[in-house]
């Protein structure tokens, strides 16, 4: 059977192509049946219009109807799917998304920053997201709220680096980041075995990318609004492009690279209307084959645009976040670990259920 895609930009509307004898069609038709999709005839071919959930379906299942897999519809699902790599880890997100926890080592961040956090604290919490279904856990030594004071590197590193001794001794298979700025404290992260970076700063200037350069790690890229005189119309896709060009130019490659388009950085006085413009940028961001993260646990624009104080905003958060992971962003950015955890679990179990109305005649 020959199989091709028609749309190739497509990612969450894949249409393909068939054609083969009467007996191809038929398997093909039982196939699909079993998987929810419809096909319909067309001239001498016939289409289909399938999810990504879908496709995987139909790629993991076709050798139980053709006998072996078919090389085309491989090679489509290769080209959809969605990778993150770094040292030590590789992340098949294509139908998968993740949970990467938040541990706030600070005492003024703007959800769980307290006085004195001691380091058996930050362990139990660390233990619970783990439990929970975290697969990343990122530290960070210093707020990025607004208004927030600048610290010293040292300052920053000294928060952080017994939580990643403690963590790389206890848990030695658990996936780092730390969430920094800085260049000095990203050097002392990567040399003590941290494999992910995340800079609210996009990455720069040249001492982060010389850190980058030398060490290779998986990065998280951030569009941050309040370096930008223009709105976000104008500058978000232009910073893709930047940022993408110079972290690849410093070696690594696209799936090393996620983006997150920053919601809650912004100098406007609309932030909050360019807060929901960000959520709904996901799937054009899909061209470039990136990983997309989707960073907007609990953030403050849920109390500026729709009156929820901070204690109430853990149901608007997993709802956006499902809207995000409908739209393509794969990396959850989370404080509340189990409930997101859960609300993936029942996203992916809606795709792959047995829904009466997918199935049509």
């Amino acid at each position: 059977m020959q199989i091709s895609e028609a749309q190739p930009s497509q990612l969450n509307a894949i249409l393909l192509k068939f054609s083969g004898d009467a007996v191809e069609i038929e398997k093909l038709q039982r196939l699909c049946l079993a998987n929810h999709c419809l096909i319909q005839q067309l001239d001498q071919q016939w289409l289909g219009q399938f999810s990504l959930f879908q496709l995987a379906a139909l790629q993991q299942n076709w050798s139980q109807y053709f006998g072996q897999p078919n090389a085309q519809l491989t090679q489509i699902w290769h080209a959809k799917q969605i990778l993150w790599t770094g040292p030590g880890f590789k992340f098949d997100l294509t139908v998968d998304p993740i949970v990467y926890a938040i541990i706030n080592c600070t005492p003024d961040s703007f959800y769980d920053g307290q006085p004195s956090q001691a380091l058996g604290q930050i362990m139990t919490k660390i233990e619970a997201d783990l439990a929970n279904g975290a697969v990343v856990i990122e530290v960070g030594g210093k707020s990025t709220r607004p208004g927030y004071q600048e610290i010293t590197p040292d300052e920053e590193w000294q928060r952080i680096a017994p939580v990643i001794a403690a963590v790389q001794q206890e848990w030695p298979s658990a996936v780092l980041a730390v969430d920094t700025n800085n260049a000095d404290v990203m050097q002392r992260a990567v040399a003590s075995g941290v494999p992910i970076l995340n800079d609210i700063d996009g990455f720069d200037n040249a001492a982060k990318l010389e850190v980058v350069a030398n060490h290779r790690p998986a990065v998280v890229t951030m569009y941050n609004g309040r370096h930008y005189q223009n709105d976000v119309f104008e500058t978000l896709d232009q910073f893709y492009q930047e940022t993408l060009a110079s972290l690849e130019a410093a070696g690594l490659t696209r799936q090393q690279i996620a983006l997150d388009p920053g919601v809650g950085f912004s100098h406007a006085k609309n932030t909050a209307s360019l807060d929901l413009f960000k959520l709904n940028s996901i799937q054009p961001t899909m061209k470039y084959r990136a990983p997309i993260m989707a960073g907007i646990s609990r953030k403050s624009f849920m109390e500026s645009k729709f009156d929820y104080p901070m204690a109430e905003r853990l149901t608007s958060t997993l709802l956006l976040e499902q809207l995000m992971v409908e739209q393509g962003a794969r990396i959850l950015r989370v404080h509340d670990v189990l409930a997101t955890h859960k609300m993936i679990n029942l996203f992916k179990g809606y795709q792959q259920a047995d829904l009466l109305m997918a199935v049509r005649s």
